[in-house]
């Protein structure tokens, strides 16, 4: 029996950057309400830039703060990666309950902008401390840090740019292949995954190109498809998404159960604490920020569901089994520490978010129906860009 039970499970960095993540970014891209999105992309962009920025280093120096109390000595380099991965935050549970519920629009906009492009951040983030942790901190100088910040910048634009650019390209592929309406989903996987691969390969955030091509393709796609080939080409795009988070919660699973695991109930704990105390910090002190510049306020309810709605799942554990093992030594216990940060909370803030939210009494969204001149706006939006 001993010999069929796993060892030590290893998912492979190229297997998930290239084959597991880029369907997960596209359909989150491709699944955005673009009206509301825009409508609060101030808010939205102070969330998930400033908000993740904020994470990774209140939980990282958290960490470091209680660094004496581990009984193993982890490097402050180490301790601020392993703080980028463990910021990703992950809410399909809390969303399906709020459309199950028909919370008001603003909030899940909020929640849901805010995780999409957390992803983006935290992987670029991920990507230059990973680099610096092969560096060495021993090794880093004022210069490193330096580039490493124009580095952020340069990344995030060049990936924004080529996902503009995949955008445009698969309107125009789409417009033309009308008569073959079988190509038309493959052609929206196919672009936006060719412009992920390119922005890799020259080193821009392929994330952050695919998640913008997604975005925006979707407003060429309103004039260009028949009703029949959205509907394919949106169920196409979320049975490939779910399929990819189903292995690698498939990864998470059997990684529970494996016998190379290296638990230390202090650094458990005291991360669980830091994403819990900085998350709902953050959150407080940003919608204050927020909510100066705009005319409907985020309400203290409403603040309190989404700093509880930061749960952490496929992206998360994905990015901690991809770490090389030789440059971070206590790869085992961050993937075990991982784990049990995302089972507590998924099992136990996404069990109790539903009861919470009625209990709170969170306002819903009145169903009103979309005025005429909504639908006349709604209609030019889409026409004029395809001239």
């Amino acid at each position: 029996m001993d010999r069929f039970w796993p060892h030590e499970i290893y998912l492979h960095p190229d297997f998930f950057f290239l084959y597991l993540l880029p369907p997960i970014a596209l359909d989150a891209g491709y699944a955005l309400p673009n009206q509301a999105f825009f409508e609060n992309f101030g808010t939205i962009i102070l969330y998930a830039v400033v908000g993740t920025i904020w994470n990774i280093f209140s939980v990282g120096f958290f960490l470091f703060m209680a660094s004496p109390f581990f009984s193993v000595t982890l490097p402050w380099l180490d301790l601020f990666l392993f703080s980028t991965f463990i910021s990703a935050v992950d809410p399909v549970a809390v969303l399906s309950v709020f459309e199950e519920i028909k919370v008001n629009r603003l909030l899940y906009i909020c929640v849901f902008g805010e995780s999409l492009l957390n992803d983006a951040v935290t992987i670029v983030m991920y990507h230059a401390l990973a680099a610096m942790v092969k560096i060495g901190p021993e090794n880093l100088e004022m210069e490193d840090f330096i580039k490493a910040l124009i580095s952020f910048f340069l990344v995030s634009f060049g990936g924004i740019l080529i996902g503009i650019v995949g955008a445009a390209l698969t309107g125009l592929a789409t417009k033309y292949s009308n008569k073959q309406q079988v190509l038309q989903p493959l052609i929206c996987l196919l672009i936006p995954y060719l412009s992920y691969l390119i922005a890799e390969s020259v080193h821009f955030s392929g994330i952050l190109a695919i998640v913008l091509c997604g975005l925006m393709m979707k407003q060429y796609l309103a004039g260009n498809l028949s009703k029949e080939s959205l509907v394919t080409t949106s169920y196409f795009l979320k049975t490939l998404s779910t399929s990819c988070e189903a292995i690698i919660f498939v990864f998470l699973g059997l990684s529970t159960v494996s016998k190379r695991h290296d638990w230390n109930s202090v650094f458990i704990g005291t991360t669980l604490l830091a994403c819990l105390v900085c998350r709902f910090t953050g959150t407080y002190f940003l919608t204050c920020l927020a909510n100066r510049g705009r005319r409907q306020k985020i309400n203290f309810v409403d603040q309190f569901i989404m700093a509880y709605g930061g749960l952490r799942g496929a992206i998360c554990y994905g990015l901690v089994m991809t770490l090389d093992k030789d440059a971070v030594l206590a790869k085992e216990m961050f993937a075990s520490t991982t784990i049990i940060v995302i089972l507590t909370t998924v099992f136990l803030q996404g069990a109790t978010i539903k009861p919470l939210v009625k209990l709170l009494d969170v306002e819903i969204e009145p169903d009103n129906q979309e005025t005429l001149v909504e639908q006349i706006i709604s209609d030019v939006s889409y026409i004029y860009l395809f001239f």
